[in-house]
């Protein structure tokens, strides 16, 4: 204990001369006490004392000191047993050695727990404080447990951390770059030899597929122990078996791939199973068979061409769009237009208006169809209608004759992005004939291209872009595109500047917009079995406002048509819904509901496939454990050695109690106990006094 002051020590010295003069004023000046007889002078001086003690604890206290404390907190070891329960530990263990191991396990434990405490804890992709397992965990996250422990356990005394594991890990990061503030005692399960087993290690192909695409799916396979045999593989789908494929293994420890390309003829979520006969004493059949999922989408682009005339442009543009399956093209003349506009993603206006073709009626119909329209504007094209017909940039002719003008590219432009080659190919393309005036961009608008007049580089657009309510269009400046192509074909031996430029800027316009007022939607489309899916519902009012006043119902439904109702649950702005109780299989979706007197619907599929981890890695990693143990100033110990691991423990001196200083300030004011001292000298005086009538 130690006592502080505020002001200097030696102010004490005030203190004692103030307790001296209040006795002696009172005790020697005062005509109470004028007895000098003996016994009563030895009273006077008893008294006077206690009153110097008083009056000087007073003054002293006014001098506002601080007494400072230390406490010693003692923080007993305790000892951490984390053992895993991933399905892995069970492949290499037979009954005998399982029963020998839990015994010797638990009898270590009793020993342990007679000197200190230990916290129990079984992890596989989680960690879970519990004392009793059943290696039914589906993947196995070595770091993300003793993270967990590490974090639970902070500025604690762990004296040990016992980990049982066989070492194999499929989620989450290597053990080893991670930091623990604790000793690690590994304890090594599993079998590090390389049983007799063929497995599917993996299987890749695109989640995603569009219709009528040819899907590569590549397998790799491996064999251990099964040298001289065959890997004998099939595919097959819902309706049956797609293929067959026999591949001799050539070697004791055996890696191959191998691919099958599948046809996307069906629009929807397909599972695939690709399976590999088994083979006598093979330690895991769950790693034998491998399930994929492919969805199967129709993004096709249905484009109008609407020209004013027949034009080499045409075919330019035609060449390019048919190619691309995603794309089909329509090609119409104004004067025999047959089409109904809904069916169109996008509509391409080649010189349309003319000067002999206005077509009043029609483009009426297109502009107030909403669907994004590329304006192709050239030496027959009416550019007073063109103005009023859109807004991206206008076009003030001054004069017939029109200038010869290069390009040359936007390096502020960013709505997409068109490759180096591109970029610097496009100055030496031929010249286009564009219109002599004035060009007056609108705002919003964003220019792709740009006019370069002889060596003057202008900023009248070329090819510009514009979007507006979500709406995009373009508009492209100049007459002569198929001279691009034919120059691109001539100088590289392809198209492939020419045709980059119009598949991004078709791509770019014909992107579809969902303009759905009830949306439903799932946050993947295929899932692992027990893996929490996921539905998010969002509701929009006639000004795109998000709501949530009524209420959305889902309905679930399996293969077999077994329908599973449930009800979301209203967010702040929006509806959610999670479960994770689905079996494995394909699920179709349906969500419901009823807003200003409409009956809203909206559908979706996903699938749910076994999760099959923990069969594709059976050879225990031992030398991983051995890495934490010394890593972390451990021990690694065989499972058969398990019974020493307590004898290890109780003579291992780190392993001891923690003290702790701590330290506390406090006026002196507030101890009680010179509140009773001062209590104490004042009532004894003040009974003496009494007691001799000095009162």
């Amino acid at each position: 204990m130690q006592i502080i002051f505020q002001y200097p020590a030696w102010f004490i010295l005030f203190c004692i001369l103030l307790g001296l003069v209040y006795a002696g004023v009172l005790y020697y000046k005062s005509d109470h006490f004028s007895d000098d007889s003996p016994n009563f002078s030895w009273i006077k001086r008893g008294l006077a004392l206690l009153r110097f003690l008083s009056g000087t604890l007073l003054a002293f206290l006014l001098l506002s000191p601080f007494v400072k404390s230390k406490f010693v907190d003692k923080i007993e070891p305790l000892i951490v047993f984390v053992h895993d329960n991933s399905e892995s530990i069970l492949l290499n263990l037979n009954s005998e050695d399982s029963a020998n191991y839990i015994n010797s396990t638990n009898e270590m434990l009793t020993n342990l727990s007679a000197k200190y405490q230990i916290d129990y804890y079984s992890f596989d992709e989680e960690v879970k404080e519990i004392d009793t397992l059943n290696f039914k965990g589906r993947s196995t996250n070595i770091s993300y447990a003793l993270d967990q422990i590490n974090g639970l356990y902070f500025n604690q005394n762990i004296g040990a951390v016992i980990f049982a594991s066989d070492g194999i890990y499929n989620q989450g990061n290597n053990p080893i770059y991670s930091d623990f503030n604790f000793p690690i005692y590994t304890v090594a399960l599993g079998d590090t030899n390389q049983q007799t087993d063929v497995k599917i290690v993996n299987v890749r192909a695109n989640k995603l597929a569009y219709l009528d695409d040819k899907v590569q799916v590549e397998i790799e396979l491996q064999a251990n122990h099964l040298q001289g045999k065959q890997y004998q593989l099939s595919l097959s789908a819902k309706n049956g078996l797609l293929f067959n494929k026999t591949i001799p293994i050539t070697k004791d420890f055996d890696e191959q791939k191998t691919t099958f390309t599948l046809d996307a003829k069906r629009i929807g979520i397909h599972r695939y199973t690709v399976q590999v006969q088994e083979f006598e004493n093979e330690i895991s059949l769950a790693n034998n068979s491998f399930e994929f999922y492919i969805e199967v989408i129709d993004d096709r682009q249905n484009i109008l061409l609407l020209a004013n005339a027949p034009h080499p442009d045409i075919a330019a543009l035609k060449s390019v769009i048919e190619v691309n399956k995603n794309f089909e093209i329509d090609i119409q003349y104004v004067q025999k237009m047959q089409a109904n506009l809904a069916d169109y993603s996008l509509i391409i206006l080649h010189q349309v208006p003319s000067g002999t073709q206005g077509a009043k009626n029609i483009l009426s119909n297109i502009k107030s169809s909403k669907i994004p329209t590329w304006y192709i504007a050239g030496a027959s094209s009416d550019y007073g209608s063109l103005n009023q017909l859109q807004n991206i940039v206008q076009i003030s002719i001054q004069g017939k004759n029109g200038n010869d003008v290069n390009t040359y590219f936007n390096q502020n432009f960013n709505a997409f992005n068109l490759t180096e080659n591109t970029t610097s190919i496009l100055r030496k393309f031929p010249p286009l004939l564009a219109p002599f005036g004035n060009y007056k961009l609108s705002p919003g608008s964003t220019v792709l291209f740009y006019q370069k007049i002889g060596t003057v580089q202008t900023d009248y657009p070329v090819l510009a872009f514009q979007e507006s309510l979500g709406i995009r269009s373009a508009i492209f400046v100049g007459d002569g595109l198929w001279r691009w192509k034919l120059y691109d074909f001539l100088e590289h031996n392809s198209n492939e500047v020419f045709n980059e430029i119009i598949e991004k800027t078709i791509n770019y316009l014909a992107l579809k917009g969902d303009k759905r007022k009830f949306r439903v939607k799932t946050n993947k489309s295929a899932y692992f079995d027990g893996e929490i899916v996921k539905f998010e519902a969002e509701l929009y009012n006639d000004n795109y406002e998000l709501i949530n006043s009524p209420e959305v119902s889902l309905l679930v439904t399996n293969e077999d048509g077994s329908a599973y109702p449930f009800n979301f649950i209203k967010t702040e702005k929006a509806y959610l819904f999670e479960t994770s109780s689905l079996a494995i299989g394909n699920y179709t979706y349906t969500a419901k509901t009823d807003f200003n007197g409409k009956k809203l619907a909206a559908s979706g599929a996903f699938s749910i496939s076994a999760m099959q981890l923990e069969a594709l890695h059976t050879q225990a990693n031992h030398n991983l454990l051995k890495q934490l143990s010394d890593k972390t100033g451990g021990q690694f110990l065989e499972a058969k050695d398990v019974a020493s691991l307590d004898e290890i423990l109780l003579n291992k001196e780190s392993i001891k109690p923690t003290l702790y200083e701590s330290f506390k300030t406090r006026p002196i004011i507030n101890l009680f106990g010179i509140f009773f001292v001062i209590m104490m000298l004042l009532s004894v005086e003040w009974f003496a006094r009494k007691w001799f009538g000095a009162y």
